[in-house]
Parts: C-alpha cells; structure tokens; sequence
C-alpha cells in the first residue's frame, strides 16, 4: 500500500520516457573532458591578463620614478643656475618637452602591453571555441 502511495503515475511517465525512446545517455567522463579543457582554457587566458596588469604596472613605476628624477634634476638645476629667469624658462621648457615626450612613449608602450595581452589571452580561448566546434562537428564530443 505504501508504494502505491509514494508511486506517481505521471512522473513515472517521465522518468521511463528517455528509456522507452531508446535515448542514449551522456558521456559524462566527455562531458566533463570537455569542461576541463574549457576551464583550462579560462584559466591560461586569466593567467596572461595577470602577466599582462603586472609588466603593465612595472612600466607605469619605470615612468612614474623617469618622472620623479627629472623633476628633482629640474629643481637642481633651478637652484644651481641662481635667481636668472631666463635659465628657469629655459630649464622649465626642457623639463616640459622631455615629459611631454615621456608620455607619448610610455603611453605608446603602455597600449602595446595591453594590446598584445589581449590578443594572447584572445587567442587562447578562440582556439578552445574552434577546437570544442571541431570535435562537435566530427563527433567526439568534447
């Protein structure tokens, strides 16, 4: 009595429909192959975006401590030439130039960095995506 009780017809029906279509079963040691390699994938494309944050972080302190020696040398110099105007001119628009030009080169640096990691770390999870496109078009399933 108790089985008639805890027996429900309709789900009875679903848990039986997958064998009575014949319906195959998962591989789950593919399934789960598959999703390694995927993970896999996650974590080299994680790994060159922290490589990449890291180089771009040492060239921004390379800058930051190029910045800081010019303006002390700046400042150096400004006291060594005496109270003359012009040479303080002169020094202040050296000093501008060779920054402004720091700049340009580090920034120009700084977007190479960025864009090189990007397309590794790109690159990585396209070939995972052409490669699981590759084995569900010949079957493997992966």
């Amino acid at each position: 009595m108790a089985d008639k009780k805890d027996s429900n017809p309709f789900m009875d029906m679903f848990q039986n429909f997958g064998s009575s279509m014949n319906i195959p079963s998962p591989d789950l040691s593919v399934l789960m192959d598959g999703h390694r390699k995927n993970l896999e994938a996650l974590q080299a494309a994680a790994q060159i975006g922290t490589q990449t944050s890291q180089e771009l972080m040492a060239k921004q302190r390379a800058a930051l401590e190029a910045a800081l020696s010019d303006i002390s040398d700046a400042v150096q110099e400004a006291q060594a030439s005496g109270a003359d105007p012009s040479a303080l001119m002169t020094g202040q628009m050296e000093m501008a130039k060779r920054s402004f030009d720091a700049t340009v080169k580090n920034a120009t640096e700084m977007s190479q960095v960025v864009q090189q990691g990007s397309t590794e770390a790109f690159d990585i999870l396209k070939d995972r995506v052409m490669a699981s496109i590759s084995d569900i078009t010949s079957g493997k399933k992966s």
